[in-house]
Protein backbone atom coordinates (compact mmCIF):
# COMPACT_ATOMS: atom_id res chain seq x y z
CA UNK A 1 0.00 0.00 0.00
CA UNK A 2 2.92 2.23 1.08
CA UNK A 3 5.00 1.02 -2.11
CA UNK A 4 1.63 2.30 -4.49
CA UNK A 5 1.38 5.77 -2.48
CA UNK A 6 4.87 6.29 -3.19
CA UNK A 7 4.54 5.77 -7.12
CA UNK A 8 1.19 7.90 -7.13
CA UNK A 9 2.96 10.91 -5.65
CA UNK A 10 5.81 10.58 -8.14
CA UNK A 11 3.43 10.94 -10.91
CA UNK A 12 1.96 13.50 -9.18
CA UNK A 13 5.21 14.84 -8.98
CA UNK A 14 5.77 15.08 -12.74
CA UNK A 15 5.84 18.63 -14.52
CA UNK A 16 4.17 18.95 -17.53
CA UNK A 17 6.22 20.19 -20.71
CA UNK A 18 6.95 23.95 -20.72
CA UNK A 19 5.07 25.38 -23.68
CA UNK A 20 7.99 26.30 -25.19
CA UNK A 21 10.20 23.26 -25.68
CA UNK A 22 6.53 21.83 -26.70
CA UNK A 23 6.54 24.41 -29.87
CA UNK A 24 9.84 23.46 -30.43
CA UNK A 25 9.22 20.01 -30.92
CA UNK A 26 6.02 20.11 -32.25
CA UNK A 27 8.40 22.17 -35.32
CA UNK A 28 10.76 19.64 -35.33
CA UNK A 29 8.69 16.50 -36.16
CA UNK A 30 6.55 18.98 -38.76
CA UNK A 31 9.91 19.77 -40.28
CA UNK A 32 11.07 15.67 -40.08
CA UNK A 33 7.84 14.82 -41.61
CA UNK A 34 8.17 18.20 -44.39
CA UNK A 35 11.42 16.21 -45.36
CA UNK A 36 9.98 12.68 -45.61
CA UNK A 37 6.75 14.21 -47.89
CA UNK A 38 9.70 15.94 -50.19
CA UNK A 39 11.82 13.03 -50.42
CA UNK A 40 8.96 10.36 -51.53
CA UNK A 41 7.40 13.45 -53.78
CA UNK A 42 11.01 13.53 -55.41
CA UNK A 43 11.33 9.96 -56.71
CA UNK A 44 7.80 9.53 -57.54
CA UNK A 45 6.29 13.08 -58.91
CA UNK A 46 9.29 15.14 -59.72
CA UNK A 47 11.44 13.16 -61.89
CA UNK A 48 9.12 11.58 -64.81
CA UNK A 49 11.29 9.93 -67.63
CA UNK A 50 11.01 12.39 -70.34
CA UNK A 51 13.15 11.10 -72.92
CA UNK A 52 16.06 8.50 -73.33
CA UNK A 53 19.37 8.83 -75.36
CA UNK A 54 21.75 6.12 -77.06
CA UNK A 55 25.43 4.78 -77.07
CA UNK A 56 26.74 2.61 -79.62
CA UNK A 57 25.80 0.85 -83.32
CA UNK A 58 22.35 0.09 -83.60
CA UNK A 59 19.93 0.22 -86.52
CA UNK A 60 16.96 1.50 -84.43
CA UNK A 61 16.54 5.43 -83.25
CA UNK A 62 16.59 7.06 -79.89
CA UNK A 63 12.51 7.70 -80.36
CA UNK A 64 12.56 4.42 -81.37
CA UNK A 65 13.55 3.05 -77.96
CA UNK A 66 11.64 5.87 -75.79
CA UNK A 67 8.31 4.45 -77.71
CA UNK A 68 9.18 0.46 -77.25
CA UNK A 69 9.69 1.21 -73.65
CA UNK A 70 6.69 3.26 -72.86
CA UNK A 71 8.14 7.02 -72.44
CA UNK A 72 5.59 9.27 -72.88
CA UNK A 73 2.81 6.82 -72.76
CA UNK A 74 2.94 4.92 -69.59
CA UNK A 75 3.96 7.07 -65.75
CA UNK A 76 7.84 6.63 -65.61
CA UNK A 77 9.85 7.87 -62.86
CA UNK A 78 13.64 8.05 -63.36
CA UNK A 79 14.35 6.43 -59.93
CA UNK A 80 12.01 3.75 -59.49
CA UNK A 81 11.46 2.54 -62.75
CA UNK A 82 12.15 -1.47 -63.19
CA UNK A 83 15.70 -1.24 -65.72
CA UNK A 84 15.06 -5.05 -66.54
CA UNK A 85 11.35 -4.47 -67.39
CA UNK A 86 12.10 -1.77 -69.45
CA UNK A 87 14.66 -3.65 -71.68
CA UNK A 88 12.59 -6.79 -71.72
CA UNK A 89 10.26 -4.30 -73.73
CA UNK A 90 12.57 -2.77 -76.07
CA UNK A 91 14.12 -6.14 -76.81
CA UNK A 92 10.94 -7.66 -78.11
CA UNK A 93 9.69 -4.23 -79.87
CA UNK A 94 13.51 -3.97 -81.31
CA UNK A 95 15.11 -7.54 -81.68
CA UNK A 96 18.10 -6.51 -83.69
CA UNK A 97 18.84 -4.20 -80.61
CA UNK A 98 20.69 -5.70 -77.39
CA UNK A 99 20.37 -3.09 -73.91
CA UNK A 100 24.00 -3.52 -71.85
CA UNK A 101 23.25 -1.13 -69.85
CA UNK A 102 20.55 2.12 -68.83
CA UNK A 103 22.15 4.82 -66.63
CA UNK A 104 19.74 7.16 -65.03
CA UNK A 105 20.66 11.13 -65.46
CA UNK A 106 18.66 13.17 -63.32
CA UNK A 107 16.11 15.34 -64.55
CA UNK A 108 14.47 13.41 -66.68
CA UNK A 109 16.91 11.39 -69.31
CA UNK A 110 17.48 7.68 -69.37
CA UNK A 111 20.39 6.82 -71.25
CA UNK A 112 21.29 3.45 -73.27
CA UNK A 113 24.25 1.34 -74.09
CA UNK A 114 23.08 -0.24 -76.70
CA UNK A 115 24.87 -3.39 -78.92
CA UNK A 116 23.48 -4.68 -82.69
CA UNK A 117 22.85 -8.03 -82.64
CA UNK A 118 24.09 -10.08 -85.74
CA UNK A 119 22.26 -12.76 -87.38
CA UNK A 120 24.28 -15.88 -87.36
CA UNK A 121 21.65 -18.51 -88.47
CA UNK A 122 19.00 -18.58 -90.93
CA UNK A 123 16.05 -21.22 -91.36
CA UNK A 124 13.61 -21.33 -94.04
CA UNK A 125 9.90 -21.86 -93.44
CA UNK A 126 6.74 -21.77 -94.99
CA UNK A 127 8.50 -19.49 -97.64
CA UNK A 128 10.02 -17.21 -95.48
CA UNK A 129 13.78 -17.48 -94.29
CA UNK A 130 13.94 -16.32 -90.61
CA UNK A 131 17.17 -14.79 -89.37
CA UNK A 132 18.73 -15.83 -85.88
CA UNK A 133 21.56 -14.80 -83.49
CA UNK A 134 23.99 -16.83 -82.52
CA UNK A 135 21.97 -17.61 -79.10
CA UNK A 136 18.81 -18.57 -81.13
CA UNK A 137 17.27 -15.13 -80.31
CA UNK A 138 14.76 -14.76 -83.44
CA UNK A 139 15.10 -11.35 -85.32
CA UNK A 140 12.72 -11.12 -88.16
CA UNK A 141 12.06 -13.08 -91.68
CA UNK A 142 13.85 -12.36 -95.16
CA UNK A 143 12.20 -12.85 -98.55
CA UNK A 144 15.44 -13.86 -100.07
CA UNK A 145 18.40 -15.90 -98.14
CA UNK A 146 21.40 -14.15 -96.99
CA UNK A 147 24.54 -14.89 -97.33
CA UNK A 148 27.27 -16.20 -94.99
CA UNK A 149 24.88 -17.67 -92.46
CA UNK A 150 24.91 -21.04 -91.22
CA UNK A 151 21.67 -22.63 -92.24
CA UNK A 152 19.27 -24.44 -89.35
CA UNK A 153 16.80 -27.59 -90.72
CA UNK A 154 15.07 -30.14 -89.68
CA UNK A 155 12.27 -29.42 -87.12
CA UNK A 156 10.14 -26.57 -88.01
CA UNK A 157 9.94 -23.44 -85.35
CA UNK A 158 7.40 -23.47 -83.00
CA UNK A 159 5.07 -20.62 -82.77
CA UNK A 160 8.13 -18.24 -84.30
CA UNK A 161 8.25 -14.80 -83.13
CA UNK A 162 11.01 -11.68 -83.17
CA UNK A 163 12.71 -10.68 -80.32
CA UNK A 164 12.38 -14.46 -78.47
CA UNK A 165 14.30 -17.23 -78.44
CA UNK A 166 13.74 -20.25 -81.31
CA UNK A 167 11.92 -23.37 -80.03
CA UNK A 168 11.41 -26.06 -82.42
CA UNK A 169 8.33 -28.73 -82.74
CA UNK A 170 8.95 -32.51 -82.09
CA UNK A 171 12.75 -31.47 -81.02
CA UNK A 172 14.45 -31.47 -77.60
CA UNK A 173 17.33 -28.90 -78.93
CA UNK A 174 17.81 -26.06 -77.34
CA UNK A 175 19.77 -22.87 -77.51
CA UNK A 176 21.78 -24.24 -75.08
CA UNK A 177 22.43 -27.12 -76.32
CA UNK A 178 23.38 -25.16 -80.00
CA UNK A 179 25.88 -23.23 -77.85
CA UNK A 180 27.70 -26.43 -76.87
CA UNK A 181 27.97 -27.61 -79.63
CA UNK A 182 29.01 -24.79 -81.80
CA UNK A 183 31.83 -24.21 -79.43
CA UNK A 184 33.22 -27.32 -80.33
CA UNK A 185 33.34 -27.73 -83.54
CA UNK A 186 34.88 -23.77 -83.83
CA UNK A 187 38.13 -25.57 -81.94
CA UNK A 188 37.85 -28.57 -84.66
CA UNK A 189 39.47 -29.25 -87.87
CA UNK A 190 35.94 -29.48 -89.56
CA UNK A 191 34.64 -26.37 -88.87
CA UNK A 192 35.24 -24.66 -91.85
CA UNK A 193 33.46 -27.13 -94.00
CA UNK A 194 30.25 -27.06 -91.49
CA UNK A 195 27.24 -26.06 -93.81
CA UNK A 196 24.27 -26.30 -91.78
CA UNK A 197 22.70 -27.67 -88.04
CA UNK A 198 19.75 -30.12 -88.93
CA UNK A 199 17.55 -30.28 -85.85
CA UNK A 200 16.48 -33.61 -84.77
CA UNK A 201 14.97 -35.48 -82.03
CA UNK A 202 17.90 -35.83 -80.43
CA UNK A 203 19.49 -33.00 -78.05
CA UNK A 204 22.43 -31.98 -80.09
CA UNK A 205 22.11 -31.20 -83.49
CA UNK A 206 23.48 -32.94 -86.55
CA UNK A 207 26.05 -31.34 -88.22
CA UNK A 208 26.03 -31.26 -92.42
CA UNK A 209 30.35 -31.36 -93.35
CA UNK A 210 30.31 -29.70 -97.18
CA UNK A 211 26.94 -30.65 -97.81
CA UNK A 212 27.62 -34.15 -98.18
CA UNK A 213 28.08 -35.85 -94.38
CA UNK A 214 26.04 -36.11 -92.15
CA UNK A 215 27.26 -35.84 -88.65
CA UNK A 216 24.77 -37.56 -86.24
CA UNK A 217 26.38 -36.78 -82.21
CA UNK A 218 22.72 -37.86 -80.58
CA UNK A 219 22.99 -37.18 -77.17
CA UNK A 220 25.95 -35.29 -75.23
CA UNK A 221 25.05 -36.42 -72.00
CA UNK A 222 28.19 -37.45 -69.71
CA UNK A 223 28.05 -41.22 -69.39
CA UNK A 224 30.92 -41.28 -66.57
CA UNK A 225 30.95 -39.03 -63.66
CA UNK A 226 33.01 -35.83 -63.78
CA UNK A 227 32.68 -36.00 -67.97
CA UNK A 228 31.03 -32.50 -68.96
CA UNK A 229 29.37 -32.18 -72.09
CA UNK A 230 31.64 -30.18 -73.66
CA UNK A 231 34.32 -33.12 -73.27
CA UNK A 232 31.67 -35.86 -74.55
CA UNK A 233 31.42 -33.26 -77.89
CA UNK A 234 35.11 -33.14 -78.35
CA UNK A 235 35.42 -36.77 -78.12
CA UNK A 236 33.11 -37.38 -80.72
CA UNK A 237 34.59 -34.84 -82.79
CA UNK A 238 37.72 -36.51 -82.43
CA UNK A 239 36.27 -39.31 -83.43
CA UNK A 240 34.89 -37.33 -86.40
CA UNK A 241 37.74 -36.10 -87.57
CA UNK A 242 39.45 -38.91 -88.36
CA UNK A 243 36.39 -41.17 -90.08
CA UNK A 244 36.02 -37.79 -92.18
CA UNK A 245 39.79 -37.63 -93.20
CA UNK A 246 39.89 -41.23 -93.90
CA UNK A 247 36.74 -41.37 -96.43
CA UNK A 248 37.98 -37.77 -98.19
CA UNK A 249 41.36 -39.80 -98.80
CA UNK A 250 39.78 -42.38 -100.60
CA UNK A 251 36.91 -40.47 -102.37
CA UNK A 252 36.81 -36.31 -101.93
CA UNK A 253 32.85 -36.76 -103.14
CA UNK A 254 31.80 -39.15 -100.42
CA UNK A 255 28.69 -39.44 -99.26
CA UNK A 256 26.91 -40.70 -96.19
CA UNK A 257 25.89 -40.34 -92.62
CA UNK A 258 28.51 -40.59 -89.95
CA UNK A 259 26.91 -42.01 -86.72
CA UNK A 260 28.47 -40.80 -83.50
CA UNK A 261 25.19 -41.41 -81.02
CA UNK A 262 27.23 -44.46 -78.90
CA UNK A 263 29.87 -42.73 -77.28
CA UNK A 264 33.26 -44.40 -78.22
CA UNK A 265 32.07 -45.75 -81.35
CA UNK A 266 32.02 -44.14 -85.04
CA UNK A 267 29.62 -45.75 -87.96
CA UNK A 268 29.61 -44.73 -91.43
CA UNK A 269 26.96 -45.57 -93.82
CA UNK A 270 27.54 -44.38 -97.67
CA UNK A 271 24.29 -43.48 -97.85
CA UNK A 272 22.60 -39.67 -97.37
Amino acid sequence: MAKQKRQAKRTNNKKPMPPRLLRKFVKFMLFVGALGIAAVLSVTVLFPVRQCTTEGGTSYTAAQFGQAMGIGTVKLNLFTADKAQLARRAHAALPYAHIVKISRRPPGTLHLTVEERVPAFVQEQDGLFWLMTQDARLLGTAETPPGGLMALTGAPLADPEPGHRAQWANAFTTPSDIDALLACLRESTLWPGVTALRISTAAVPDAIYQDRIRIRFGTAAPSVAGTTQENVLREKLRMAEEVVAEKDAQNPMQQGILDLSTYGKAYFTADW
